[in-house]
């Protein structure tokens, strides 16, 4: 008895498998810059000085507002790395969940979809962490825990990017 495939070779079929590549690599570079901005928030002593979470200074762009600048006890370039690390953070969050969305409802392969999905389902605690970090003033455990958790949603869109790659998925395609 001969298996039957659903996996196209359409144009439109090979379009959607780069688009969906495309979107996966874009978001895994973006978790990658991502953590290094939060790595370089921490190295120059900057993971306070948004003081509040979600907010900065109580507002969304503490740069409209000269006067929070000028009596923080941090610099503008420290309060400009931790504001842009919550902003890209929030790109890159809406990124994974847009990666994962993508990958349940057109990816075939198991490894593509659930590896995709868990990153998406680390995203809320990784956001605690984040808020966590900064309401409990950089505790050790939980900076690690926010730092390990990113670290697990890079290996997993990794996992999905890879083996998303348009050749790669045409010679497993081929080979079944």
């Amino acid at each position: 008895m001969e298996e039957t495939h659903t996996r196209s070779y359409r144009p439109q079929a090979i379009v959607r498998r780069i688009r969906y590549h495309q979107l996966a690599s874009v978001t895994l570079a973006g978790t990658y810059v991502l953590m290094i901005l939060g790595a370089y928030t921490s190295a120059i002593g900057a993971g306070l000085s948004c003081p509040d979470w979600p907010m900065c200074y109580g507002t969304v762009v503490p740069f409209l507002h000269p006067e929070i600048i000028a009596n923080s006890p941090y610099s503008a370039l420290q309060i400009f790395a931790e504001w842009a690390h919550r902003g890209l953070a929030m790109i890159v969050g809406l990124l994974i969940i847009s990666t994962a969305l993508v990958a349940w409802y057109t990816r075939e392969r198991a490894i593509v979809r659930g590896s995709a999905v868990f990153a998406a389902l680390l995203l809320p605690v990784q956001v605690v962490l984040g808020g966590l970090t900064v309401t409990e003033s950089l505790e050790p455990v939980i900076v690690t825990s926010h730092l390990a958790t990113a670290t697990l949603i890079l290996v997993a869109l990794t996992a999905s990017t890879v083996v998303s790659w348009p050749a790669l998925d045409a010679k497993i395609s081929v080979r079944r």
